[in-house]
């Protein structure tokens, strides 16, 4: 539930509460130094006036409370429970590494094959969800991973986790299907055979274009063009990019970017439009 920052006034859709004060603060406050926190002051002085003093000839022993070896995970874990976009990255990465240890058959259940339109309806539903999760390799992973922690924590700060989670899945189902219709015309119109679909691509390009749509102000440097392009020039640019492989004939699975892409627009227009969202900060 999102909550006014008591510092700031700024309205945070996952606000963080003080443990020494109990106030609420959004992202840029929410450590204690940075909102003037008084229940730390206090805390501060408290310490220092029940401070105890030993004479000289009775040492005290002093007991040192040696670092955890698991405190890393530990943190890494409740950082990972704080951000939805997070938890589906640690997911991904679990997936990958079952995928290596099991092999061909953890990807002939869980990818997107569009013949079992024809032959397995039930499992190709279930596949439209399981195929995100799935990566063709380490380049694959790597790429949407990084695009995963770089813009999905921004939209969730923007929109909030539950309605992120809903442009992820739904943009991902939509690119999904259109990989799956796109795939049956190929094969009718010129027998090419479909092959399976895996990555997450369609989820995060519709992240991505709903991000564009609420904040088009941010701006994104990409790797072969030294100059920084707004997010929405950047979605045409890779959308005209897709379609030229499309045409092409590239095999990878662009008509999911483009349903991704689209149903992410769709939905960020609508969350606009009602003013459901964060504006940029």
């Amino acid at each position: 539930m999102s909550k006014e920052c008591d510092y700031c006034r700024f309205r945070d859709p996952m606000p963080f509460v003080c443990k020494f004060c109990g106030g609420s603060f959004c992202y840029n406050h929410r450590l204690p130094e940075s909102h003037n926190c008084p229940g730390l002051t206090k805390l501060k002085e408290r310490a220092r006036e029940s401070r105890k003093y030993y004479p000289p000839d009775k040492p005290q022993m002093v007991k040192i409370n040696r670092p955890s070896s698991l405190r890393p995970v530990s943190r890494a874990l409740s950082v990972i429970k704080t951000s939805y976009s997070l938890t589906i990255l640690a997911i991904v990465l679990v997936s990958f590494f079952l995928d290596i240890i099991i092999g061909f058959k953890y990807r002939l259940y869980f990818a997107l094959f569009p013949s079992d339109f024809f032959y397995q309806p039930l499992k190709l539903a279930m596949n439209l969800v399981t195929h995100m999760f799935l990566h063709s390799g380490s380049f694959h992973l790597l790429f949407n991973m990084l695009f995963l922690y770089f813009f999905g924590p921004e939209l969730e700060r923007r929109i909030g986790g539950k309605k992120f989670l809903k442009v992820f899945f739904i943009s991902g189902l939509i690119g999904g299907i259109a990989y799956v219709l796109w795939s049956l015309f190929i094969y009718f119109i010129f027998a090419y055979p479909p092959s399976p679909a895996v990555g997450a691509s369609g989820a995060l390009f519709g992240v991505f274009a709903c991000l564009a749509i609420l904040a088009p102000e941010i701006r994104v440097h990409l790797f072969f063009i030294p100059v920084p392009m707004k997010l929405t020039q950047a979605l045409v640019f890779f959308t005209l990019l897709d379609i030229i492989f499309i045409v092409a004939g590239d095999p990878i699975a662009l008509s999911a970017h483009l349903g991704g892409a689209l149903a992410g627009l769709l939905m960020g227009s609508w969350i606009k439009k009602k003013g459901l969202h964060i504006a940029g900060y």
